[in-house]
């Protein structure tokens, strides 16, 4: 159910009540309901490190230029935070520094996870774990539960789909409170009538109540009119549709591992059904906690880039050339696309996605050659988050992107993971 209700107040005075009337009417009419801001959060990893040189930004906070991997976010620039000097530690290396990357450590929750139980109940599906391509049997993952034990990531699509759709209508609870409110108010406007008997029947006071009643019952009456029940048949069969036509038919997890990463074409239609279900799971509000990861780590499968070639996206690291900037733009494309996504979709509240959706996109590795996790690259947009900016640090640890992405979620964490003893948010980005 949408959270931003107007309260009774707001609402009458919208319709043009007040005075003596508000007092009459009393909660019965309109059930007061606190606005609280829905918020909604998605962690994006690529695997298997960056090339600095050409992924950071050059010049100031908010005057600077993309180089050739993140070039592509070009387009949603000013939407997004670039951050440089952001170290990974604890104990974490190489490739295996993706276990604490949303973590803050080798242990515990992971900060997804952390608000999937934080947000628990609101949504039918507390989170979503997934990930675009798997050659390790589903043992990749970047998140973990209170336990500190790993969440498999999807990697099928179509498991995804069966995760998140629903076949009842979503707005059927909006509807059922609206009909609630018409029926209180048209008793409440029979009990009146009756009060206007006899002498009573141009008393002022009762005549205002029941002008007041009735202007109620025709706004009720109009947004009956407008609350269309929402589904998700057409998307589920769309979404069906382009799964099929890619040969995608088979609901078994297995079925998509190793084999399927034979095929350079399968990245592009897997991510982009991944990228189209985490879209609708969020506007149609069945999860607000999203977990996706591109592939996994010593990813060596030849990916197709713009320039008409194909790269392997591990391999091409170690050579540090053009390869290795073409495959990392494929996943910046595809991550900048997402976030402007976001931001031209409402949800079926009304709002855009982006306005409540903090976006993190990141790599446990900053340098693809020597697998070092210091300088580790993260970018984020959205959630009111003020864009267009570029902030250098001078390896600060990681923990403190954690703590701020709880903050910009509306948490006054002020330490997560055991990393960092300091604690503490990054300075200056909220």
């Amino acid at each position: 159910m949408q959270k931003n209700k107007l309260s009774r107040r707001e609402f009458l005075k919208n319709i043009g009540l007040t005075g003596a009337v508000l007092p009459f009417l009393g909660n019965i009419a309109w059930a007061e309901e606190e606005a609280i801001p829905i918020k909604r959060l998605i962690l994006i990893e690529h695997p298997d490190g960056i090339n600095p040189d050409y992924w950071f930004p050059t010049g100031s906070e908010t005057d600077f230029s993309l180089p050739a991997m993140t070039e592509p976010f070009n387009s949603v620039k000013e939407d997004c935070v670039f951050l440089e000097g952001i170290n990974l530690g604890g104990g974490l290396a190489g490739h295996g520094a993706y276990a604490g990357l949303w973590r803050g450590s080798s242990q515990g929750i992971s900060i997804d996870q952390y608000f999937a139980e934080k947000w628990r109940g609101e949504t039918a599906v507390t989170s979503l774990v997934h990930k675009a391509s798997d050659i390790y049997s589903g043992t990749r993952s970047l998140a973990y539960d209170s336990f500190g034990v790993l969440i498999p990531a999807l990697v099928n699509p179509l498991s995804i789909l069966d995760k998140i759709y629903t076949n009842e209508d979503i707005e059927a609870k909006a509807f059922n409170d609206v009909a609630e409110s018409k029926r209180r108010l048209a008793t409440m406007k029979a009990d009146l009538n009756d009060l206007k008997q006899g002498e009573m029947r141009d008393n002022a006071l009762f005549e205002s109540h029941d002008k007041a009643l009735s202007d109620m019952l025709d706004v009720l009456n109009a947004r009956t009119e407008e609350l269309i029940a929402v589904n998700m048949d057409e998307w589920k069969d769309d979404f069906e549709a382009r799964a099929t036509a890619g040969g995608l038919t088979s609901r078994e997890e297995s079925r998509w591992r190793n084999a399927i990463l034979a095929d350079n074409s399968a990245f592009e239609l897997m991510s982009g059904l991944h990228e189209d279900a985490i879209v609708a799971a969020l506007k149609y509000d069945r999860t607000r906690v999203i977990n996706y990861s591109y592939g996994t780590d010593t990813w060596d499968f030849y990916l197709a880039c713009d320039d008409q070639n194909a790269y392997p996206y591990h391999n091409a690291g170690h050579e540090m050339g053009i390869g290795h900037i073409e495959t990392r733009k494929v996943t910046s494309k595809r991550v900048a696309n997402l976030i402007k996504t976001l931001k031209e979709t409402n949800d079926i509240y009304g709002q855009p996605l982006l306005d409540s959706t903090l976006v993190v996109y990141a790599c446990e590795i900053g340098h693809a050659a020597n697998h070092t996790n210091k300088n580790a690259p993260f970018i984020l947009a959205g959630a009111g988050l003020e864009g267009g900016r570029y902030l250098k640090y001078n390896g600060v640890l990681w923990n403190k992107v954690l703590v701020s992405i709880a903050n910009i979620l509306g948490d006054d964490l002020t330490s997560f993971g055991t990393t960092d003893p300091d604690g503490g948010a990054l300075p200056n980005l909220v």
